[in-house]
């Protein structure tokens, strides 16, 4: 069993804009005593809100989850609203990545799973989606080749006589063909 965690999206910019909003306002109340008197309210009201948002990214994203499986791949996720949805390795005839040039470079991607029924599955965004794929291409072919439900099975006898060895017969041809 292999779990992954998709990639962090959004969750830096919020952080450092918290940061930098923090540190800003802390430098200004050593160097103004007019901040100083009101550096509680003005982080309050400066670097709370850029947090809250960024915490919020982020326990959103540490709640997603790829767990793939001998049989399945499932997918969870969600902070309020959790979902959870699995796909059987026997309905996903094919894989691909999708990504832009940028995330090629950063290796990073969409992995989609072509299923049979149900169409295309986004996975969402992981770090080395070609990876993730060859990992789930790997476990469909260890399952071998699904048996469909109208297979016919026959009985073929075993040679009566397998250490003897018979003459082939040729049919003779006519001189004249």
């Amino acid at each position: 069993m292999i779990s992954v965690t998709p990639i962090a999206v959004g969750v830096a910019w919020p952080t450092l804009f918290t940061l930098v909003t923090a540190a800003l306002i802390l430098e200004a109340g050593h160097r103004f005593a007019l901040v100083h008197k009101v550096s509680g309210v003005a982080l309050l009201v400066g670097a709370v809100p850029p947090a809250v948002v960024a915490l919020a990214r982020i326990v959103r994203w540490r709640s997603h989850k790829i767990h793939l499986t001998d049989r399945r791949v499932l997918v969870e996720g969600g902070v309020l609203n959790h979902y959870e949805f699995s796909v059987e390795l026997a309905d996903v005839f094919a894989t691909r990545v999708v990504q832009s040039v940028r995330e090629r470079v950063a290796r990073r991607g969409v992995v989609v799973l072509e299923t049979v029924g149900g169409g295309p599955v986004e996975l969402g965004r992981v770090r080395q989606p070609a990876a993730l794929c060859r990992l789930i291409d790997a476990e469909r072919s260890a399952q071998g080749p699904a048996v469909p439900f109208d297979a016919v099975y026959t009985y073929d006898e075993p040679d009566p006589f397998p250490g003897e060895m018979r003459p082939e017969v040729f049919p003779r041809r006519s001189r004249f063909v």
